[in-house]
């Protein structure tokens, strides 16, 4: 990855620092594979105002004319009064620009304005208005010129007969490269779900070789979403969905947090205006009780610095995004939230952090639970601070302790990598190796011409989203450099995000120093070491318990090199293996039991059982508990039965196997899964349940991965609506429901076929029985169900 030298941010307020925050400031010297890289310098590209006779730039301002104080007056008029204003407040931000780049800012604005002339938006606001008004929200950023030019461009090339080639011999190759990092893929011959995936695979490819990218982008979304109000209610929820979906997890993961935080609260402007309207009216209301909170609390903060005699200061954050996430996603009530603080308190050195942290843990009690050091680990994106949050009074208090140079990182992540720690930029370069690799996996499957293939962006773009939102936790090798993955990933996971060199030849583990197997579950900040053994070779068994897509991809590659018969005697061992588990062994199996096996995987041979299992197709756990079936007991047997009781119908990789759901956590069609062999079958699990955290630990190997087919492929398979799958589900509204509410609660969950088949109104609460045929049907009636219970909390109980 290449991060630009010339991107320009606020001065550094820590330029005397200790020698070592000093050492935190190194630039980047190495790219996502520890390659030797050089920083872009800066291109100072001439305009040529020779140009194409389609668009014409007017002739070069004077310097002296923009030193003067009074040129803000004397900018060039433009095409309409609105595109004058729009010029006129970008040339307000880019104030820090030099002379000779507002100049050919302005005639960035000029060449966007001739090319766009006959272009409007919804509103009917001249259509440049919009591409000016991004670069100005970039401007507050003080990025670069070439960014700044980019952003007024940025749709010349997709909407007008304005190329490529002119803008590079306008306005320099760098900002032809960042328009066309941000230009849409557009194909009559693909449908609009692999256009969107090739322009998602575009933007990604672009962000890894120039950041700002990304950026240019998310300042576009960041204006498109605050003037959605001309367009359909459809394409406001379509636009919303897509952003909350991929822009925001993807700003966070590069550490774009500001940016990220202001799309976000538009997301819930415009999936939801009425609940959105709600809580901003509640803000609203206890406006001026949370302003002398806050500035309570802040004093007092000011008073903890003054008295450990601690150079630094407070700010009041505005903590709203948290509140309105908290809202939507029903995590607590309304009249809870507004008593939720937050402030920053940003020192000089880490040893300030830690003071304050040590004198706050004390005083209030605050319990290693809520107390999260992203110094020494820091987030996804590479953001560090230490934070607090505990309880005053009534009040929950969350505080955020940095230092200057953390503070500086955390606006603009990746963008001001230069200016992290070696730890932050580890952590950055971690999130980026990881979607590198998912770019590079799907250019393998471009065609013979080098064509991209539309039907592998789809795939890559949607195991993209699913990786962009998922919970993920970072892990470190004993030489500190750390690796991002999934929740719920091994060391093994470890080994082969390590490399497939390392992973292929793991016989063990040791975590925080500890020997753990390779199957053990890992927590964030733990510190992996992978014993390994040349002589080693992968296990067919490994399959079933690796998560991430490049373990299981590079595991599938090594089985699918070997010689037929090779991988028939890996797929052997396998199954050997995993009866031995259980107290078998292939010697135990009659002719009955291979027979069925057969029929079971369509397959003529013994052989071909054991080449499916060394593949990938086959996992030797799930043969263990087909074969051992018959044993489930009747325990399991009524866990299932007041739901849906084929699930083996609905996952894809354990098609054939008797599966059953726990009764202890309740998983119900799109939870997240995973599967516990035992004596008596396969029971399905949520993934956290509390019944079988401990084998995580003791028993990995008895676990299984487990993936749902998607709705549409259970659509596809359904022939009749009675055969859709149903499940019971619990949820808790926290108010005891009156006769009107019950009938509106009824009503309102019939109209989304929801099913109810218990309703007990407490003193206190109600609680629901529902038939649904999914978790996104529960979540369906949960948002419906909020406006009649005056949007009180309502959950999903996972036991009763």
């Amino acid at each position: 990855m290449m991060l630009p030298s010339n991107v320009k941010n606020t001065p550094n307020p820590d330029a005397s620092l200790s020698d070592t925050e000093a050492d935190m400031t190194d630039s980047l010297k190495t790219d996502i594979d520890g390659n030797v890289i050089n920083n872009i310098t800066n291109s100072n590209n001439i305009v040529d105002t020779s140009i194409s006779p389609d668009i014409t730039l007017p002739n070069s301002y004077d310097d002296e004319q923009l030193n003067q104080t009074s040129y803000m007056h004397n900018l060039p008029k433009l095409s309409h009064h609105l595109v004058d204003e729009a010029q006129r407040n970008l040339m307000r931000a880019v104030a820090y620009l030099n002379d000779a780049e507002k100049q050919d800012v302005l005639k960035a604005c000029a060449y966007g304005d001739k090319a766009h002339i006959k272009d409007k938006r919804k509103s009917g606001e001249p259509y440049i208005t919009h591409p000016i008004a991004v670069a100005e929200i970039l401007a507050g950023f003080r990025l670069d010129r070439d960014t700044i030019i980019a952003a007024i461009l940025h749709d010349t090339v997709e909407d007008t007969e304005v190329t490529s080639e002119e803008i590079s011999q306008l306005f320099g190759d760098t900002v032809a490269s960042l328009v066309d990092g941000v230009t849409k893929l557009k194909s009559s011959n693909h449908n609009k779900r692999q256009n969107k995936a090739a322009t998602f695979h575009k933007i990604m490819s672009a962000t890894l070789d120039d950041p700002r990218v990304l950026i240019i982008k998310l300042a576009d979304r960041l204006h498109n979403m605050s003037t959605l109000d001309s367009v359909r209610r459809e394409k406001q929820k379509s636009t919303a969905s897509e952003t909350l979906e991929f822009y925001v997890p993807f700003a966070r993961l590069m550490g774009m947090n500001d940016i990220a935080d202001y799309m976000e609260i538009l997301c819930y402007r415009n999936l939801d205006p009425v609940m959105y309207t709600k809580m901003s009216d509640k803000l609203l209301q206890h406006g001026l009780g949370r302003k002398y909170q806050k500035e309570t609390i802040q004093q007092y903060l000011n008073y903890v610095l003054d008295r450990h005699h601690i150079s630094g200061h407070v700010r009041t954050l505005e903590n709203t995004v948290i509140m309105y996430r908290q809202f939507f996603r029903n995590r607590g009530e309304i009249d809870d939230l507004l008593r939720h603080y937050a402030f920053e308190i940003v020192t000089n050195t880490i040893e300030d952090c830690d003071l304050l942290a040590a004198y706050l843990i004390k005083k209030y009690r605050i319990s290693e639970n809520f107390v999260e050091d992203n110094i020494r680990h820091p987030l996804p994106g590479g953001n560090q601070s230490l934070t607090l949050i505990y309880k005053r009074d009534n009040d929950t208090i969350k505080v955020t302790l940095l230092t200057r140079k953390m503070e500086a990182v955390s606006r603009l992540g990746v963008i001001s990598a230069e200016q992290a720690s070696d730890l932050s930029r580890s952590v950055i370069k971690a999130s980026l190796r990881n979607m590198k690799e998912l770019i590079d996996y799907n250019t393998e499957g471009e065609g013979k011409e080098g064509d991209p293939d539309y039907d592998e962006m789809v795939e890559t773009i949607d195991e993209l989203i699913s990786y962009l939102n998922t919970r993920k936790i970072l892990c470190y090798s004993p030489k500190g450099r750390a690796y991002e993955l999934p929740r719920g990933a091994t060391a093994l996971d470890f080994a082969y995000a390590v490399g497939p060199k390392v992973g292929n030849i793991a016989v063990g583990a040791k975590i925080n120093g500890e020997k753990a197997k390779l199957g053990s579950n890992l927590k964030s900040g733990a510190t992996v070491e992978i014993e390994v053994d040349p002589n080693a070779k992968p296990k067919a068994e490994w399959l079933g318990i690796v998560v991430t897509s490049k373990a299981q991809r590079s595991l599938k590659r090594w089985f699918s090199s070997l010689p037929i018969e090779e991988q028939q005697q890996h797929g052997k061992q396998a199954l050997d293996r995993a009866l031995q588990t259980y107290g078998r062994s292939l010697d135990d199996l009659t002719e009955a039991d291979w027979q069925d096996l057969l029929l079971w995987q369509n397959v003529e041979k013994i052989e071909d059982l054991y080449e499916r299992m060394s593949a990938g197709a086959l996992l030797p756990q799930l043969v263990v508990s087909r074969l051992f079936s018959d044993d489930v007991t009747k325990t399991h047997q009524q866990a299932s039965k007041k739901g849906f009781d084929r699930p083996n119908q609905l996952l894809s990789n354990a098609n054939g196997v008797e599966v059953h759901f726990a009764g202890c956590c309740r998983p119900i069609f799109g939870d997240p899964i995973i599967g516990h062999l035992t004596m008596h079958g396969l029971v399905l699990h949520r993934h956290r349940c509390y019944s079988i955290v401990s084998k995580y630990v003791d028993k990995p190997y008895e676990l299984v991965q487990l993936d749902w087919y998607s709705e549409e492929e259970i659509e596809k398979s359904i022939e009749h609506p009675s055969e859709r799958p149903h499940f019971t589900a619990y949820l808790k509204i926290n108010l005891a429901l009156t006769d009107e509410q019950v009938s509106h609660v009824l009503y309102t969950l019939r109209q989304l076929s929801i099913g109810i088949e218990k309703l007990d109104v407490r003193s206190d609460s109600t609680i629901i029985h529902v038939i649904v045929r999914s978790r996104s049907h529960v979540l369906e009636g949960i948002e419906a169900l909020r406006p009649h219970v005056g949007f009180g909390s309502i959950r999903r109980l996972y036991r009763l």
